[in-house]
């Protein structure tokens, strides 16, 4: 019988994108834990073979002592790396689903601030037993609030997700093909806090701004043979101010299997054209391009208590910032280490690694929508990120996992408000100091993470995990919107078969925002979110729940301006079927 490994993420909370600003702030609060399984199963199509959901696991290699073949998770589903076993949010809603397992899924729900939630996933085999064809539908908008201390423009906001997907598994290789679609509203209401001292006009500004994209891609895996993985993406992504851009990844691999080493040869071309909106300052469009092309080889040795990975990557950057040239040779290490110390019991694991991040108009408005149409675009060079740490189980039921690291990234980029200009003509809606810009400096950032997972069978599970962050920066005094500490804890528990009830509590630190170079900059408050869902199973195939969000009502700031929305109460159900 053969074994496979699989890190299975605990599942945090359901409603995972919340009012305004709090949709992001989620994102900061999930509590992640890790264990690895021995799980045998045959192949049977669902969800996560049409959408995967990424994660990046602290090692990529699980598997010490053999080749990466077909993974199964407790779902049946045959995938290519570590992820986490979730469809979507609605697992976290129902978490009987994990022993009751249904192909497809609809599910909805309603709250105060008129906030609607729907999601409706199917997947089912054609033709062929291991060909599958899944669509994946969410939506989640709210009208706002309309109280909401110190605002005064719009804050309601909507984001719906269509995607589809084609696939087929066969023993040895696997292949998919995936078309999407995004649009989503929101609105620049964070303003500064003088305009309400001034008997400013609100009425003169429209805060509305509007996304959308479309994107397909497709994959292919192999188990067997050098050629290992390719994978293909485009995504083409446009706002209400006419900026658009066009980002293209092609990213094939290759190893080459020896007696007791595995040579590894990775490829990636990432190329980015942007071009933003109108700036209503010299009447210019700012365009930027860069094509990065990248290459890590490698090779891995590996025994039944230890793999040992050694190599370097190389990406060379070509750049054009407004029609000058950016071009850059960056060198990095990709070094990794696994050690059985215990085995089963304790791993140990180091390593040295970096590489290039391709900062993308699309992903920087997906981690702040509120951020301006004009933004400054450059790639950030990881140089290195140097770690170590542990893992492993304190008890049957009680796993663990300490990690140190520090890395240091040249051309970070960090989020701070775009000041107001009272003399700026022909303002736009997102130029009245309500939008955010970047700033880019050389960043060192020094991290001490820990997690506990506690595992009580099928009656509870906890998990609590914390990280502090240290930064010192080149130019200027402070690393800004980056918190120095979080803390999640998150706790489900089964009362009966059919009851029960899942509370998640985030903390995240202090953080800084730019004070512009003639003011000291601002200290933005540490803040925390109590979340609570309560729910009730008819029936195997039926979940209702009632979900509290920020139940201590509190209007902290996610992002410097910008409160989020109170006490927030959403109900609904959630059906598992097949077909």
């Amino acid at each position: 019988m053969k074994k496979y490994l699989l890190s299975i993420t605990i599942v945090a909370a359901f409603y995972a994108n919340q009012a305004n600003a709090q949709d992001d702030k989620n994102k900061n609060n999930n509590t992640v834990g890790t264990e690895v399984v021995n799980v045998t199963s045959e192949y049977q199509a669902t969800l996560n073979d049409a959408f995967k959901i990424n994660d990046n696991p602290l090692i990529e290699d699980e598997d010490i002592n053999q080749k990466k073949e077909v993974k199964y998770t407790i779902f049946s589903v045959p995938v290519a790396s570590t992820f986490a076993p979730a469809k979507g949010e609605a697992a976290a809603v129902d978490n009987d689903s994990l022993a009751n397992f249904y192909n497809n899924y609809a599910l909805l729900g309603y709250g105060n601030f008129n906030t609607i939630r729907g999601e409706l996933g199917i997947v089912e085999q054609i033709g062929s037993k291991n060909m599958y064809i899944g669509g994946l539908f969410k939506h989640l908008s709210s009208d706002g609030d309309k109280n909401l201390d110190g605002v005064e423009l719009e804050n309601s906001y909507s984001k719906s997700n269509l995607d589809f997907t084609l696939g087929q598994y066969n023993g040895n290789n696997q292949w998919s093909t995936q078309f999407g679609a995004m649009m989503s509203k929101y609105n620049w209401y964070g303003t500064p806090s003088d305009f309400y001292v001034s008997n400013f006009n609100f009425a003169m500004v429209d805060p509305l701004q509007k996304y959308g994209d479309v994107h397909v891609g497709a994959s292919y895996e192999n188990y067997t043979g050098a050629f290992e993985k390719a994978a293909v993406s485009y995504k083409y992504f446009w706002d209400d101010y006419s900026s658009k851009e066009s980002r293209f990844i092609f990213a094939p691999k290759f190893n080459v299997e020896l007696p007791e080493q595995t040579v590894h040869i990775n490829f990636e071309a990432d190329y980015l054209n942007t071009q933003f909106a109108n700036n209503g300052i010299d009447n210019n469009q700012d365009k930027y391009s860069y094509l990065n092309l990248s290459v890590n080889p490698s090779i891995k040795f590996f025994d039944t208590d230890y793999s040992v990975e050694l190599g370097a990557g190389l990406t060379y950057s070509l750049g054009k910032i407004k029609g000058v040239e950016d071009n850059a040779l960056v060198i990095y290490p990709m070094v990794k280490a696994n050690f059985n110390l215990v085995p089963d019991i304790v791993q140990a694991y180091a390593g040295a690694v970096g590489g290039v991040k391709q900062n993308s108009y699309a992903d920087l408005a997906e981690e702040n929508p509120f951020a301006a149409p004009s933004l400054e675009l450059r790639p950030t060079q990881t140089k290195f990120d140097l770690y170590a740490g542990m893992k492993g189980k304190l008890y049957h039921n009680l796993s663990y996992n300490v990690r140190v690291n520090y890395k240091t990234e040249d051309d970070k980029a960090m989020f701070t408000i775009n000041q107001y200009d009272i003399n700026q003509p022909n303002k736009q809606g997102y130029q009245y100091g309500n939008s955010f810009g970047l700033i880019y400096d050389k960043v060192n950032t020094l991290s001490l993470f820990g997690e506990l997972n506690f595992d009580f069978s099928d009656k509870a599970k906890i998990g609590i995990s914390g990280e502090y962050n240290n930064y010192s920066v080149e130019d200027y005094e402070n690393a800004f919107h980056l918190p120095q500490g979080k803390i999640n804890l998150n706790v489900l528990y089964n009362f009966t078969n059919q009851w029960f009830a899942n509370a998640d509590l985030g903390y995240v630190g202090q953080r800084y925002e730019f004070g512009g170079g003639t003011v000291n900059d601002l200290k933005l408050g540490d803040y925390y979110d109590l979340n609570l869902t309560v729910g009730y199973r008819p029936t195997a195939q039926w979940t209702v729940f009632l979900k509290g969000m920020n139940l201590v009502n509190e209007n902290y700031y996610r992002f410097n301006q910008y409160r989020v929305q109170g006490l927030q109460i959403l109900g609904g159900a959630m059906y598992k079927f097949d077909f």
